[in-house]
């Protein structure tokens, strides 16, 4: 998954509806890091998991992008 998100990172997302999934994906998962840092990191894991199931959206929209720019078939 990692070699996703560095794939995502290397080119800007070209569809308007992408870029604002994106923001808000990114925005979610600020939004639990402050969480964590107000109330510790744990959760019980659950934080951290859904973290991570952002991070891969995060890669599904730019894959997604991709095809809608022709660079994936």
């Amino acid at each position: 998954m990692a070699a996703l998100s560095a794939c995502a990172a290397s080119y800007a997302l070209s569809h308007p509806n992408f870029q604002a999934a994106e923001e808000a994906l990114q925005s979610a998962i600020n939004h639990i890091h402050g969480a964590q840092e107000v109330n510790g990191p744990t959760f019980a894991g659950h934080a951290g998991r859904a973290i991570e199931l952002i991070k891969e959206a995060q890669s599904e929209v730019a894959i997604a992008d991709e095809f809608h720019q022709g660079r994936r078939w």
